[in-house]
Protein backbone atom coordinates (compact mmCIF):
# COMPACT_ATOMS: atom_id res chain seq x y z
CA UNK A 1 0.00 0.00 0.00
CA UNK A 2 2.77 2.28 1.01
CA UNK A 3 4.61 4.19 -1.62
CA UNK A 4 8.17 5.22 -2.31
CA UNK A 5 9.42 7.25 0.73
CA UNK A 6 9.31 10.82 0.40
CA UNK A 7 10.00 13.21 3.18
CA UNK A 8 9.27 13.13 6.49
CA UNK A 9 6.74 15.58 8.41
CA UNK A 10 6.10 16.39 12.12
CA UNK A 11 3.53 18.31 13.99
CA UNK A 12 4.29 19.18 17.28
CA UNK A 13 2.86 21.41 19.88
CA UNK A 14 3.66 24.95 20.82
CA UNK A 15 3.34 28.61 20.43
CA UNK A 16 5.61 29.45 17.16
CA UNK A 17 8.49 31.96 16.96
CA UNK A 18 8.14 33.86 13.93
CA UNK A 19 10.92 31.19 11.98
CA UNK A 20 10.81 27.41 12.47
CA UNK A 21 13.20 24.86 11.22
CA UNK A 22 13.11 21.31 10.50
CA UNK A 23 15.80 19.14 11.98
CA UNK A 24 18.81 19.61 9.80
CA UNK A 25 20.31 16.99 7.48
CA UNK A 26 23.84 17.09 5.50
CA UNK A 27 22.46 17.41 2.20
CA UNK A 28 20.61 19.35 -0.14
CA UNK A 29 17.98 18.57 -2.79
CA UNK A 30 14.19 18.52 -3.93
CA UNK A 31 11.84 18.50 -1.10
CA UNK A 32 8.72 20.73 -2.42
CA UNK A 33 6.33 21.12 -0.17
CA UNK A 34 2.52 19.91 -0.82
CA UNK A 35 0.66 22.64 -3.54
CA UNK A 36 4.12 24.45 -3.33
CA UNK A 37 4.72 27.17 -5.81
CA UNK A 38 8.11 27.13 -6.51
CA UNK A 39 9.65 31.07 -7.05
CA UNK A 40 13.17 30.12 -7.49
CA UNK A 41 15.09 27.08 -7.41
CA UNK A 42 18.73 29.57 -8.72
CA UNK A 43 19.19 27.22 -11.91
CA UNK A 44 20.03 30.10 -13.99
CA UNK A 45 19.38 34.27 -13.62
CA UNK A 46 15.85 34.64 -13.86
CA UNK A 47 14.91 36.78 -10.84
CA UNK A 48 18.13 39.25 -11.75
CA UNK A 49 19.90 39.04 -8.66
CA UNK A 50 22.37 41.82 -7.67
CA UNK A 51 24.69 42.75 -5.02
CA UNK A 52 23.61 46.20 -2.43
CA UNK A 53 26.26 46.79 0.27
CA UNK A 54 26.60 49.08 2.88
CA UNK A 55 28.91 50.97 0.98
CA UNK A 56 26.27 53.15 -0.68
CA UNK A 57 25.51 55.18 3.52
CA UNK A 58 29.46 55.16 3.26
CA UNK A 59 29.85 51.26 5.10
CA UNK A 60 33.13 49.25 4.66
CA UNK A 61 31.18 45.40 4.34
CA UNK A 62 32.25 43.39 1.85
CA UNK A 63 30.27 40.25 -0.24
CA UNK A 64 30.17 38.73 -3.05
CA UNK A 65 27.30 36.16 -4.72
CA UNK A 66 27.52 33.29 -7.13
CA UNK A 67 24.76 31.42 -8.91
CA UNK A 68 26.22 28.08 -9.15
CA UNK A 69 24.45 23.75 -9.13
CA UNK A 70 21.19 25.17 -8.62
CA UNK A 71 22.12 27.45 -5.44
CA UNK A 72 22.49 30.78 -4.68
CA UNK A 73 25.81 31.54 -2.56
CA UNK A 74 26.48 34.55 -0.57
CA UNK A 75 29.56 35.55 1.31
CA UNK A 76 31.57 37.57 2.86
CA UNK A 77 32.68 40.51 5.51
CA UNK A 78 30.05 42.52 7.49
CA UNK A 79 31.55 45.65 8.91
CA UNK A 80 29.67 47.81 11.75
CA UNK A 81 31.81 50.88 11.10
CA UNK A 82 29.93 53.07 9.20
CA UNK A 83 27.09 50.62 7.65
CA UNK A 84 26.97 47.08 8.32
CA UNK A 85 25.05 45.39 6.05
CA UNK A 86 25.32 43.59 3.09
CA UNK A 87 22.67 41.83 0.51
CA UNK A 88 21.73 40.35 -2.44
CA UNK A 89 18.51 41.08 -4.37
CA UNK A 90 16.23 40.72 -6.75
CA UNK A 91 15.27 42.88 -10.01
CA UNK A 92 11.49 44.10 -9.87
CA UNK A 93 9.24 41.31 -11.23
CA UNK A 94 5.58 40.70 -10.33
CA UNK A 95 4.45 37.54 -8.51
CA UNK A 96 0.89 36.57 -7.16
CA UNK A 97 1.16 34.81 -3.76
CA UNK A 98 -2.64 34.81 -3.00
CA UNK A 99 -3.95 31.55 -1.11
CA UNK A 100 -0.27 30.85 -0.51
CA UNK A 101 0.48 30.68 3.81
CA UNK A 102 3.84 31.34 3.89
CA UNK A 103 7.70 30.90 2.00
CA UNK A 104 9.50 28.01 2.76
CA UNK A 105 13.40 28.29 1.94
CA UNK A 106 16.25 25.58 1.66
CA UNK A 107 19.14 27.16 3.11
CA UNK A 108 22.28 26.58 5.19
CA UNK A 109 24.18 29.19 6.72
CA UNK A 110 27.15 29.82 9.52
CA UNK A 111 25.40 30.33 12.74
CA UNK A 112 24.21 33.81 11.64
CA UNK A 113 20.99 35.89 11.48
CA UNK A 114 19.76 36.73 8.20
CA UNK A 115 16.18 38.73 6.68
CA UNK A 116 14.30 37.33 3.73
CA UNK A 117 13.03 40.16 2.09
CA UNK A 118 9.94 40.80 -0.11
CA UNK A 119 9.35 44.09 -1.69
CA UNK A 120 5.96 45.35 -2.61
CA UNK A 121 4.60 47.58 -5.21
CA UNK A 122 3.53 51.24 -4.59
CA UNK A 123 5.67 51.51 -1.70
CA UNK A 124 8.66 54.09 -1.22
CA UNK A 125 12.08 52.81 -2.32
CA UNK A 126 13.60 50.64 0.08
CA UNK A 127 10.29 49.52 2.04
CA UNK A 128 10.25 46.08 2.50
CA UNK A 129 8.73 43.56 4.72
CA UNK A 130 11.09 41.14 6.75
CA UNK A 131 11.40 37.89 8.41
CA UNK A 132 14.51 36.96 9.96
CA UNK A 133 16.07 33.54 10.05
CA UNK A 134 19.04 31.77 12.74
CA UNK A 135 20.74 29.67 10.77
CA UNK A 136 23.20 26.58 12.07
CA UNK A 137 26.56 26.95 12.43
CA UNK A 138 29.12 24.40 11.32
CA UNK A 139 31.56 22.66 13.72
CA UNK A 140 34.31 24.86 12.61
CA UNK A 141 32.62 27.75 13.82
CA UNK A 142 33.45 29.62 10.98
CA UNK A 143 32.59 31.22 7.28
CA UNK A 144 34.69 28.72 5.30
CA UNK A 145 32.60 25.07 6.04
CA UNK A 146 28.98 26.03 5.59
CA UNK A 147 26.33 24.67 8.38
CA UNK A 148 24.00 22.05 7.75
CA UNK A 149 21.15 22.14 5.39
CA UNK A 150 18.12 23.60 7.35
CA UNK A 151 14.05 23.71 5.86
CA UNK A 152 12.92 27.01 7.15
CA UNK A 153 9.12 28.00 7.18
CA UNK A 154 8.14 31.66 7.30
CA UNK A 155 4.58 32.63 7.58
CA UNK A 156 3.86 35.87 5.59
CA UNK A 157 2.08 37.01 9.09
CA UNK A 158 5.73 37.65 10.25
CA UNK A 159 7.16 39.55 7.73
CA UNK A 160 7.32 43.13 9.28
CA UNK A 161 7.32 46.28 7.32
CA UNK A 162 10.70 48.14 7.86
CA UNK A 163 12.34 50.88 5.90
CA UNK A 164 16.63 51.48 7.15
CA UNK A 165 16.17 49.33 10.02
CA UNK A 166 12.86 50.89 10.98
CA UNK A 167 9.58 49.59 12.21
CA UNK A 168 7.06 50.97 10.04
CA UNK A 169 3.46 50.91 10.20
CA UNK A 170 1.50 49.75 7.21
CA UNK A 171 -0.75 47.27 6.47
CA UNK A 172 -0.13 43.24 6.27
CA UNK A 173 1.58 42.24 2.66
CA UNK A 174 -0.41 42.46 -0.06
CA UNK A 175 0.49 38.94 -1.49
CA UNK A 176 -1.03 40.52 -4.42
CA UNK A 177 1.38 43.05 -5.35
CA UNK A 178 5.22 41.02 -4.50
CA UNK A 179 7.42 42.46 -6.68
CA UNK A 180 10.68 41.23 -5.44
CA UNK A 181 13.22 39.14 -3.19
CA UNK A 182 16.24 39.76 -0.75
CA UNK A 183 18.56 37.95 1.09
CA UNK A 184 20.44 40.51 3.94
CA UNK A 185 22.65 40.01 6.73
CA UNK A 186 22.75 42.96 9.07
CA UNK A 187 22.88 41.41 13.09
CA UNK A 188 25.26 44.00 14.04
CA UNK A 189 28.55 41.53 14.43
CA UNK A 190 31.65 41.99 12.86
CA UNK A 191 33.23 39.13 10.75
CA UNK A 192 32.88 36.83 7.97
CA UNK A 193 29.45 35.14 6.82
CA UNK A 194 28.46 32.75 4.59
CA UNK A 195 24.92 31.37 3.72
CA UNK A 196 23.96 29.32 0.62
CA UNK A 197 19.93 28.81 -0.29
CA UNK A 198 19.17 26.25 -2.62
CA UNK A 199 15.19 27.05 -3.26
CA UNK A 200 12.53 29.47 -2.06
CA UNK A 201 8.83 28.47 -2.41
CA UNK A 202 5.64 29.80 -1.41
CA UNK A 203 3.70 27.25 0.19
CA UNK A 204 -0.42 26.82 0.78
CA UNK A 205 -2.26 26.14 4.11
CA UNK A 206 -2.52 22.46 5.61
CA UNK A 207 -5.28 20.06 4.29
CA UNK A 208 -4.82 16.48 4.92
CA UNK A 209 -6.31 16.12 1.87
CA UNK A 210 -2.85 16.93 0.08
CA UNK A 211 -1.22 14.05 1.89
CA UNK A 212 -3.68 11.66 -0.14
CA UNK A 213 -1.61 9.30 -2.65
CA UNK A 214 1.56 10.13 -1.64
CA UNK A 215 1.39 9.60 2.37
CA UNK A 216 -0.54 8.62 5.12
CA UNK A 217 -0.88 10.82 8.09
CA UNK A 218 -0.56 9.57 12.03
CA UNK A 219 -2.85 12.37 13.63
CA UNK A 220 -2.75 12.69 17.84
CA UNK A 221 -5.31 15.04 19.23
CA UNK A 222 -5.22 15.90 22.54
CA UNK A 223 -7.36 18.29 24.52
CA UNK A 224 -4.55 20.23 26.18
CA UNK A 225 -0.70 20.50 25.67
CA UNK A 226 1.69 18.03 27.64
CA UNK A 227 -1.35 15.00 27.82
CA UNK A 228 0.26 12.32 28.98
CA UNK A 229 -1.06 10.08 26.47
CA UNK A 230 -0.11 12.24 22.86
CA UNK A 231 3.48 12.23 24.69
CA UNK A 232 3.82 8.79 24.70
CA UNK A 233 2.73 8.84 21.45
CA UNK A 234 5.01 10.90 20.09
CA UNK A 235 7.78 9.50 21.91
CA UNK A 236 6.89 6.13 20.47
CA UNK A 237 7.21 7.86 16.86
CA UNK A 238 10.53 9.82 17.93
CA UNK A 239 11.92 6.47 18.69
CA UNK A 240 11.31 5.01 15.33
CA UNK A 241 12.31 7.61 13.25
CA UNK A 242 15.47 7.83 15.09
CA UNK A 243 15.31 3.49 14.51
CA UNK A 244 14.25 2.93 10.93
CA UNK A 245 12.30 5.82 9.62
CA UNK A 246 8.84 5.97 8.15
CA UNK A 247 9.27 9.03 5.64
CA UNK A 248 6.08 7.87 4.20
CA UNK A 249 4.17 8.45 7.28
CA UNK A 250 3.37 12.24 9.03
CA UNK A 251 2.84 12.40 12.36
CA UNK A 252 0.20 15.24 12.84
CA UNK A 253 0.49 16.27 16.74
CA UNK A 254 -1.89 19.11 17.90
CA UNK A 255 -3.34 20.17 21.18
CA UNK A 256 -5.77 22.03 22.58
CA UNK A 257 -7.18 25.13 20.61
CA UNK A 258 -3.80 26.40 19.97
CA UNK A 259 -1.09 26.35 17.46
CA UNK A 260 0.75 23.72 16.20
CA UNK A 261 3.01 22.74 13.90
CA UNK A 262 3.39 20.78 10.38
CA UNK A 263 6.79 19.75 8.90
CA UNK A 264 8.15 22.22 11.53
CA UNK A 265 6.36 25.12 10.18
CA UNK A 266 2.97 26.63 12.14
CA UNK A 267 -0.70 26.38 11.24
CA UNK A 268 -2.35 28.63 12.60
CA UNK A 269 -5.63 28.23 14.84
CA UNK A 270 -7.89 28.07 11.31
CA UNK A 271 -6.32 25.56 10.20
CA UNK A 272 -6.25 23.52 13.52
CA UNK A 273 -10.02 23.85 13.68
CA UNK A 274 -10.01 22.36 10.06
CA UNK A 275 -8.06 19.54 11.13
CA UNK A 276 -10.37 19.06 14.56
CA UNK A 277 -13.29 19.49 12.24
CA UNK A 278 -12.22 17.17 9.51
CA UNK A 279 -11.84 14.36 11.43
CA UNK A 280 -15.01 15.46 14.15
CA UNK A 281 -12.73 15.80 17.21
CA UNK A 282 -14.20 17.59 19.79
CA UNK A 283 -11.71 19.77 21.54
CA UNK A 284 -11.94 18.02 24.88
CA UNK A 285 -11.41 15.00 23.63
CA UNK A 286 -8.21 12.51 22.92
CA UNK A 287 -8.17 10.55 20.25
CA UNK A 288 -5.53 8.99 17.51
CA UNK A 289 -6.33 8.38 13.58
CA UNK A 290 -4.72 7.02 10.96
CA UNK A 291 -5.50 8.61 7.38
CA UNK A 292 -4.46 6.56 5.00
CA UNK A 293 -3.00 7.17 1.69
CA UNK A 294 -5.89 6.76 -0.49
CA UNK A 295 -7.63 9.04 2.32
CA UNK A 296 -9.57 6.48 4.13
CA UNK A 297 -9.73 7.32 8.15
CA UNK A 298 -9.33 4.63 10.82
CA UNK A 299 -9.55 4.90 14.69
CA UNK A 300 -6.88 3.53 16.69
CA UNK A 301 -6.79 2.22 20.43
CA UNK A 302 -5.23 5.33 22.29
CA UNK A 303 -3.92 2.85 25.36
CA UNK A 304 -1.60 0.45 23.05
CA UNK A 305 1.05 2.44 21.92
CA UNK A 306 2.39 -0.20 19.38
CA UNK A 307 3.29 1.34 16.08
CA UNK A 308 5.02 -2.11 14.57
CA UNK A 309 1.57 -3.61 15.06
CA UNK A 310 -0.24 -0.44 13.95
CA UNK A 311 1.54 -0.41 10.55
CA UNK A 312 1.70 -4.09 10.26
CA UNK A 313 -2.10 -3.76 10.66
CA UNK A 314 -2.66 -1.09 7.73
CA UNK A 315 -0.95 -3.12 5.12
CA UNK A 316 2.90 -1.37 4.83
CA UNK A 317 5.32 -3.59 3.93
CA UNK A 318 7.77 -1.95 6.15
CA UNK A 319 5.34 -2.56 9.12
CA UNK A 320 6.93 -4.98 11.60
CA UNK A 321 10.66 -5.57 11.53
CA UNK A 322 12.25 -1.78 11.32
CA UNK A 323 9.50 0.15 13.74
CA UNK A 324 9.89 1.03 16.77
CA UNK A 325 7.73 -0.21 19.47
CA UNK A 326 6.55 3.11 22.05
CA UNK A 327 5.81 2.39 25.34
CA UNK A 328 2.28 1.04 26.64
Amino acid sequence: MYASVPALLALAFSCLPPTTMLRPDESPGPLPPLGAQVLTSFEDNDWGWYRVLDGVMGGRSSGRFELREGRLEFRGVLNTNGGGFASVRSRARSVSLRGQEGLRLRLRGDGRRYSIRLSQSGLRSGVTYRADVETVPSAASDAVKPGPWQTVWLPFASFEPQWRGRQLDLPPLDLDRVVGLGLTVADGVDGPFRVEVDEIAAYPPFDLAQLKGERSALVVIAPVPGHSGAARWASAFERMQDAAPKADVVLVRAAGEGDAMVEARGLNRREVRALRSGLGCDPGTFMVRLVRMDGTVESVDTESVDLARLWAASGSPEGGAGAAQGPR
